[in-house]
């Protein structure tokens, strides 16, 4: 055998000589594949599905517009292709059965509402689609008549298809052409024209009496309405994938001596070493690429077929899968790269590991320099974060984990000569020449750990100070729609009581077309007095800290009601009001009015609420402009699935309102999602820098494991070798948690807030390669005629 052979002849003859590791490789690949692949396709078939259901309630539309007021609707005729629908609660009849649904009339048959499944689209007035799950329920096939019956009475209509939501699998949904009456009174139009283009909707618009939003507006919204299982899923592919990466990283160490044989038989027949193993790499590659591509089509195909059932354990229905690009071209690419690097590594350690075993003076100084490294990083830090703690310690305080990383670097330089101290000359000295190569992993590793571990605290830290100290937008557990069309606010009452919410709080937004009434606290309008300004942006100091929205709005509450206002606003039981007219920024007129705490309000909800029949409401004009704020208090009561379902209700029922949701991630959750995943990522690479440098150097050590086995050393001896060795890498593991904690903490001085418990994964992890790496080392090498 010489250069030449290579190749096909090569792969043949490794597999025909090899079938069990080929076999173990390939359904290795396989698993990780379908693992990763099949999680990825669920997750993208679950955001799709939600994307599409969005797409499909604006039939395809780019803009669609809401509004209750007469001048507007008017307006809207002069956009030639608005379609007008009308969306309201009623009820399907079949016989003696009946169910509810929400009820979608349109005019216009061009118009695409919701995705059929089965039968056609409606073409004539009075056809109808509904869906699938309303239709068995009541024993309703196509070509069936049947009555629907709504607040202006009942028609009938003939049923031409079925159709189903994607997102939500028990939307109950009918869709009807209606032929033009006085009784079809549009809630919403839908378009691809852009409707602050039309010149005649412009002042509406602008004076909010309409309010539209684009689809990617809508897609946002439904992207930040996200179930929970999807935001869980997120990193689970690549979690899943990490596990069954570590078990093929397994594998090859365990089947690395098995190749290291290939590859020597193949040099000794003449093949350059470097061109042997290359070779033999890359057979071995192939063989688990194969078994990736395998995994991932059969769990694509697998989810094709089960995808009704699948759907269903999530509350959907999927019509087609949704096959990402980004997580199968991840994991190819890392299989690849981590083959090309495999070589390299192995002779790196194999370098480090054969060299000049060191002089003994050579190795005290470098235990001198490790130890006056670590004593003068301690030094550092100690003496940073003192001054990190003072009034002006910001540049102290970047500095805390540059020391702690010289600490973390220097430390297996410290704890190398420890170990091995009162052993024998001889066996000090082969000691020196285990740990020469394992030293510099350890220290890489811990670095990482320390970083990635105090990084993860800190943050978590400031997250939990920044959250205690501030003010939320809108009341915990809360739901907030915005600018929501009043006739609109009765089917979304009902939907969210029919899932169980109880509370529903509306307060009416007041026209501003011609001002703006804004209120703040009493001690904004002295400071503006005493400064002689009219501009409150110009007193922004004065402005109360405690609260979300230092100025916000007035809205109008249920006739007869007493004024409430945010508590933070409130000073002896005053607020201040300004009224804004020049559109300049500047207040034309200020007053105080007396109102009670109501904890509910602030940030995204009005400052002030009065009753439309006050005093307050009659001096400045205010009158409703036929939209409002809409509050569901008790809405963390409700199951996640619930949750997601109101959600997409009010999304489908106000396509143009704003979303707010004090369930939602908050930057606080946000930064401490960040922590966590810095966290897992740490621990993530330092346990690969461990494993791979590790695995490497017990390859690279493979003559001398061999030499200890073959000169009959005592096993208690050689067991004390491997614990000494492996030992390094694990204690500079288990000093790098308080390391890492004693430099987020300032020296245990910031005791304000919790630092999470994910902070110490990196080290743990850490902990846990050193061991799967000793236990490498421990294992008897092959024989030569193995």
């Amino acid at each position: 055998m010489s250069s030449r052979v290579g190749g096909t002849a090569l792969t043949v003859a490794f597999v025909r000589h090899r079938m069990a590791q080929v076999a173990v490789l390939t359904l290795l690949g396989f698993m990780l594949g379908g693992t990763v692949i099949g999680l990825a396709v669920a997750r993208s078939s679950a955001e799709q599905a939600i994307q599409d259901s969005v797409r499909a309630d604006i039939g395809g539309n780019r803009y669609a517009l809401q509004t209750g007021d007469s001048a507007a609707s008017k307006a809207i005729a002069t956009v030639p292709d608005a379609m007008p629908v009308q969306d309201q609660t009623g009820d399907v009849l079949a016989g003696d059965l009946s169910a509810p649904v929400l009820v979608r009339a349109y005019t216009k048959p061009s118009l695409q509402l919701g995705i059929v499944i089965r039968g056609t689209r409606p073409r004539d007035a009075g056809e109808l689609l509904l869906s699938e799950s309303t239709a068995q329920a009541l024993g309703i096939a196509i070509g069936d008549t049947v009555r629907v019956r709504t607040g202006d009475g009942q028609r009938p209509g003939r049923v031409v298809g079925l159709s189903v939501d994607p997102a939500n699998r028990t939307t109950s949904t009918l869709v009807q052409l209606v032929a033009e009456s006085a009784q079809f009174r549009p809630t919403i139009w839908l378009s691809d024209t852009d409707f602050y283009t039309v010149a005649a909707l412009r002042p509406v618009l602008d004076q909010r009496t309409a309010t539209y939003q684009s689809v990617d507006t809508v897609l946002e919204a439904s992207a930040q309405n996200r179930p929970q299982f999807l935001s869980a899923m997120r990193f689970v592919p690549a979690g899943c994938g990490l596990l069954m990466g570590i078990l093929l990283v397994a594998a090859g160490v365990v089947l690395s001596r098995r190749w290291r044989l290939d590859a020597d038989a193949l040099i000794a027949a003449g093949m350059p070493p470097a061109l042997a193993w290359r070779r033999m790499l890359s057979v071995v590659c192939a063989t688990v690429l194969a078994g990736e591509v395998l995994g991932g089509c059969a769990a694509s195909t697998v989810l094709l077929l089960s995808r009704d059932p699948v759907s269903a354990w999530v509350g959907q229905q999927w019509v087609g899968i949704a096959i990402p690009w980004q997580e199968p071209v991840a994991l190819l690419g890392l299989t690849i790269l981590f083959a090309l690097s495999a070589v390299p590594l192995t002779r790196l350690a194999a370098r480090w590991a054969e060299r000049r075993i060191p002089r003994p003076s050579q190795g005290r100084w470098a235990t001198l320099a490790g130890a006056l490294a670590v004593g003068l990083g301690l030094a550092a830090l100690v003496l940073l974060t003192r001054l990190s703690l003072g009034p002006h310690g910001s540049h102290a305080a970047a500095l805390v984990p540059l020391a702690a990383a010289v600490v973390a670097f220097a430390l297996p330089s410290v704890v190398a000569p420890i170990l091995c101290w009162g052993l024998p000359t001889a066996t000090r000295t082969l000691m020196r020449h285990l740990l020469a190569g394992l030293r510099p992993v350890a220290a890489t590793g811990a670095v990482v750990m320390v970083l990635s571990g105090y990084w993860s605290a800190q943050n978590t830290y400031d997250a939990n100070v920044g959250e205690a100290l501030s003010s939320p937008l809108e009341p915990a557990g809360s739901f907030v729609v915005s600018e929501m069309p009043d006739n609109s606010i009765e089917a979304l009452a009902a939907f969210y009581r029919s899932h169980g919410g109880r509370q529903v709080v509306r307060y009416a937004i007041p026209d501003e077309s011609k001002a703006q009434l804004r209120v703040t606290a009493p001690k904004v309008l002295t400071c503006m007095s005493s400064q002689r300004t009219l501009n409150p942006t110009e007193v922004t100091d004065c402005f109360p800290r405690e609260s979300a929205a230092p100025l916000n709005r007035v809205m109008l509450g249920e006739p007869g009601s007493a004024p409430r206002a945010d508590p933070h606003l409130l000073d002896n039981g005053k607020v201040g009001l300004l009224l804004f007219a020049s559109g300049d920024g500047t207040a034309t007129s200020l007053a105080d009015t007396r109102a009670e705490a109501d904890s509910q309000l602030g940030g995204n909800l009005p400052g002030l609420v009065v009753a439309p029949d006050s005093a307050v409401a009659k001096k400045f004009g205010l009158t409703a402009n036929g939209t409002s704020e809409v509050l569901l208090p008790d809405f963390a009561r409700l199951s996640p699935r619930d949750q997601f379902l109101v959600r997409a209700a009010a999304i489908r029922l106000a396509p143009s309102a704003q979303l707010a949701s004090g369930t939602d991630p908050t930057a606080y959750d946000r930064l401490r999602s960040v922590a966590n995943t810095a966290s897992f990522l740490g621990a993530t690479t330092a346990a690969l820098i461990l494993l791979l440098g590790g695995v490497a150097l017990v390859v690279a050590h493979t003559l001398t494991r061999r030499t200890l086995v073959d000169i009959g050393a005592v096993p208690g001896r050689r067991w004390g070798i491997v614990a000494r060795w492996t030992a390094v890498p694990l204690t500079t593991a288990a000093l790098a948690i308080p390391l890492a904690i004693f430099t987020a903490s300032g020296g245990g001085q910031r005791t304000e807030a919790s630092y999470g418990s994910l902070w110490f994964l990196p080290g743990l992890l850490g902990a846990a390669a050193s061991l799967i790496v000793g236990a490498a080392f421990l294992r008897p090498p092959p024989t030569a005629d193995e």
